[in-house]
């Protein structure tokens, strides 16, 4: 991430040489909670401890005011899950195994910190914001509770699906109300703020219209909340907190604006912060370098005593105790993002000292004492050091790389795992580095077609269809997976489904070597067959997907849903079923599961499955969720279970009809009077849903009501 002078200038300077203003970890750490919050997509110099005057992060700010905060904090990748792995094993990316978002998985070999403080005797707790930290992925060995629950309309597969910091705030709300014996080691993820930028009005105008400042506003104040919470509690003096950023954004300093194919600054430099107030008596900042992978080792260090030999980070203890030089000085950097998702180059890399090495086709080094926004390329000057700096990689690669592969990519056939080989992820990384398109050229490209999708938008379609046709010719030999994408767009739009069918097929060929590419265009494809009622060539398709992925949650979901075309009620169980384990935490699978219990007649089984739906956010507020409930527990007998059920009804959806059921289920329970109540208020709601043999009943039903002697 890009610096700044006044991002350089301490906000507190300590007086030179005094040993008693650093802060002093004592054994009473050992006695300490954990709770460490991640900010997703979190450039350091858009909060206000960072130096930025315009951002409006006070609770942040205000935990480093009671802690220690690191100035130069790099996570090893631009990437959320690969960049929580290294964070929570210790190890670079390549050792862990995970180098990419979707298509891997942390492997069960690699020990993480949840699973280290457990066998300390912490009960460990995870709340997750992002499909992309699902428990499928593997970050939720060693957790207790791994809270993963997104939305309730969450689409089986959806990479995009998150949930925002007022939503993460009352999934702590939760937590805290559970009864605990020991002492805690609870994650909180912020998606807040990553793309699409969309805070509440209010935070937006509090940062005059920057949605990425507003988002990370929104995300400060409800990690304000859980503070204040703590506090109330007693909690917070005895619980060490970390605040850290996985990876940053960009908005265009090197043509990338996001995240995931550059390593340069913008998009590394992330906030680290340990914070307490027992334990670090005054605020200070340290400018020696410090790692993501250095935040397990130092926890474990703090709070057990425990070495973690496995570990390729270093505890910065000694930095806060002042021995800033001992703190560490190499960083490795990758982002394969751009290799998985567009065939380009890998990129790797390392930093040492104030030195910055970027290995590519069109490698770069920089000065970045000198060069902090990384404008001047050294090896242009002189090319004789890039050799130097590959074979340094290349060791360091070979130094830390573990025997064996711990981490896994979900259901890889052989010809998969011999592509990821050749493309270098075993070999030298720095080998690798010279094959393929440059990224530098390669995202020319991308927002020459991010420009198109914007026209497309627009209603441009004709002139989009034409540049994505030429784009795919000019590219072919360069088998850009986004070109394909676009034409494909264009024909959704124009409603062309044999050319969306046909382009498809065309793109899966076109991709048949390259497997996540031909994975997305096999789903896109089935997506069609399904929504046009195609259901023999849709299940042809899933065999296949299934094939190469068995725990692919959408195909086996679409599999269900053709079994239910079908009628086969317990063949759409059984795949919804087994759906829900790739997807445990997925409320509409759960909806979809419900509904098969139920024409099943297996009500026993359903009831339980509407327990558990209810115990969701969304499902606590699914009107129709809770009618059904409410009907199965008249059903059971529990006539005052189905009341309370019909009462939350009536609040959420006030109508006729659920005012009508309401005065039944009271009525039946021998409330009359409260009975008699509702059914007037179901006969005379504007606008009224009952039909007339309703009206008539409701009518008859409150006349006997009356009656009847009080």
């Amino acid at each position: 991430m890009k610096k700044s002078l006044p991002w350089l200038v301490p906000v507190l300077i300590l007086a030179a040489g005094s040993g008693g203003c650093r802060p002093q970890p004592s054994v009473q750490a050992r006695e300490m909670n954990l709770l460490v919050i991640t900010l997703d997509t979190m450039r350091a110099d858009r909060l206000g401890c960072y130096g930025d005057r315009s951002a409006r992060t006070p609770a942040i700010d205000a935990l480093a005011e009671r802690g220690v905060l690191f100035e130069n904090a790099y996570a090893p990748t631009p990437l959320t899950l690969p960049s929580h792995c290294s964070l929570f094993t210790g190890r670079w990316p390549f050792a862990h195994g995970v180098r990419n978002n979707a298509f891997y998985a942390l492997g069960s070999a690699v020990p993480t910190l949840a699973e280290k403080l457990k066998a300390s005797g912490y009960e460990t707790s995870a709340l997750v914001a992002a499909y992309v930290l699902k428990e499928k992925f593997g970050l939720s060995q060693g957790f207790d509770l791994y809270d993963d629950r997104l939305d309730s309309g969450e689409k089986v597969g959806n990479y995009d699906a998150e949930i925002p910091a007022d939503r993460v705030y009352r999934k702590f709300q939760n937590w805290l109300g559970r009864e605990r014996l020991g002492p805690f080691f609870l994650w909180v993820h912020f998606y807040d703020p990553h793309k699409p930028y969309a805070p509440p009005r209010e935070y937006l105008d509090m940062t005059r219209g920057d949605a990425y400042r507003g988002e990370a506003a929104h995300a400060s104040h409800y990690i304000g909340r859980i503070v204040e919470d703590l506090e109330r509690r007693g909690l917070l003096e005895r619980t060490l907190v970390v605040v850290a950023g996985d990876h940053g954004e960009a908005f265009g300093e090197h043509g990338e604006s996001g995240h995931g194919v550059f390593c340069y600054e913008e998009s590394l430099r992330v906030p680290m912060i340990f914070s307490n107030p027992r334990l670090f008596k005054k605020p200070v900042r340290i400018a020696s370098r410090a790692r993501l992978v250095d935040v397990m080792p130092t926890v474990l260090e703090m709070l057990t005593g425990e070495t973690d030999e496995a570990s390729h980070g270093r505890s910065l203890r000694a930095a806060m105790k002042g021995r800033e030089d001992e703190a560490p000085q190499v960083a490795y950097l990758e982002s394969l993002y751009g290799r998985e998702e567009n065939n380009w180059s890998p990129l790797t890399g390392l930093i040492r000292g104030s030195l910055k090495y970027i290995a590519l086709p069109r490698p770069e080094l920089y000065d970045l004492r000198a060069d902090p926004l990384e404008r001047d390329n050294l090896l242009l000057k002189n090319e004789g050091q890039a050799r130097e700096w590959e074979a340094e990689l290349t060791r360091f690669v070979r130094d830390h790389r573990p025997d064996g592969e711990p981490g896994t990519r979900p259901a890889l056939s052989p010809a998969e795992k011999e592509r990821l080989e050749s493309l270098g992820y075993v070999s030298s990384a720095a080998a690798s580095a010279r094959e393929g398109l440059d990224p530098k050229i390669g995202i020319v490209y991308q927002n020459r077609i991010a420009e198109l999708v914007a026209a497309l938008d627009r209603g441009e379609t004709d002139r989009v269809e034409r540049e994505a046709e030429g784009l795919i010719a000019e590219t072919r030999d360069l088998k850009l997976p986004y070109a394909y994408t676009l034409l494909g767009l264009v024909y959704e739009k124009k409603r062309d489904w044999p050319r969306l069918r046909d382009h498809l097929l065309l793109a899966i060929e076109a991709f048949v070597d390259e497997p996540a590419q031909a994975e997305k265009f096999r789903g896109n494809l089935l997506e069609l067959y399904q929504a046009g009622g195609q259901y023999g060539p849709a299940e042809e398709l899933v065999r296949d997907i299934l094939a190469h992925d068995p725990r692919q949650a959408r195909a086996l979901e679409i599999l269900g849903e053709i079994r239910e075309s079908h009628e086969d009620w317990a063949g759409a169980l059984d795949q919804y079923l087994r759906a829900r384990e790739s997807e445990t935490g997925n409320v509409s699978l759960g909806r979809r599961v419900l509904k098969m219990r139920l024409k099943l007649g297996d009500h026993k089984a359903a009831a339980a499955e509407i327990e558990s739906l209810l115990s969701t956010e969304d499902g606590a507020a699914g009107v129709d969720l809770l009618f059904t409930a409410a009907m199965l527990r008249v059903e059971a007998g529990d006539g005052p279970g189905a009341e309370e059920l019909l009462r939350r009804v009536t609040e959420l959806k006030p109508s006729a009809k659920s005012y009508f059921d309401y005065a039944l289920v009271l009525g039946r329970n021998g409330k009359v009077g409260p009975a008699a109540a509702s059914m007037e208020k179901a006969l005379t709601f504007v606008p009224n849903d009952l039909d007339a043999e309703m009206r008539e009943a409701a009518a008859k039903t409150l006349r006997l009501w009356r009656e009847r002697p009080r």
